[in-house]
């Protein structure tokens, strides 16, 4: 397999991902300004939606989307314990996925459109700390170790990203201790050192 990708973007949610499931596959880097891979190469003829990830599975079978590749490969967990095979889990799973991309992924990429006032940024980090309050309560709600069960899974590893882009627009996470608390536990899975350490987030 091969992902396309940005440093710190979503894509890095796929990254985590492809560590945990032992898989080979090889990393391309995506300049989203240019639109060109690090060989040169139009990635809008890879995908023509012009964003990360791309994974392609085989020569010219390209899936797009983080919430259809994250469980696509999940299921490939040998150890089946990354996404639920079927029924009420895997719902979860869906169900957390959608709200992360549709809500939460939005509320982040206001302020990747361009300078914002101070009137925006205000109304950005409101909007944001809205939707952190609920997962925050879910998450001190919930009887288990992660966002759906016991077992770390693609929702943790797109929570953490986003989580990470925080600090790139200097929104305090601090007031969220449940989310900060599984930001940290997921922190430290190696899956996830290799991946900040091959996209150049960490020395």
């Amino acid at each position: 397999m091969k992902l396309y990708y940005a440093p710190g973007a979503c894509s890095l949610a796929a990254h985590i991902i492809l560590n945990e499931i032992n898989v080979d596959f090889d990393l391309v880097r995506v300049d989203l300004k240019t639109h060109l891979t690090e060989k040169g190469v139009d990635y809008y003829q890879i995908n023509p939606k012009g964003y990360v990830p791309a994974l392609e599975i085989n020569p010219g079978l390209i899936l797009t989307e983080i919430v259809a590749i994250l469980p696509f490969l999940a299921q490939h967990d040998p150890k089946q314990d990354l996404i639920p095979p079927s029924g009420f889990g895997r719902a979860k799973v869906l169900e957390w996925l959608g709200y992360l991309n549709s809500e939460l992924h939005d509320a982040y990429a206001v302020f990747f459109q361009g300078e914002l006032d101070e009137a925006a940024k205000k109304k950005g980090y409101a909007e944001i700390d809205r939707l952190f309050s609920y997962i925050d309560a879910a998450i001190a709600k919930a009887e288990h170790e992660y966002l759906v069960d016991d077992n770390f899974g693609p929702a943790d590893a797109y929570l953490f990203v986003l989580t990470n882009w925080s600090k790139t627009i200097g929104h305090d996470l601090t007031p969220y201790s449940n989310v900060m608390a599984l930001r940290k536990k997921v922190r430290q899975r190696q899956s996830v050192e290799i991946a900040l350490r091959d996209e150049g987030l960490i020395k």
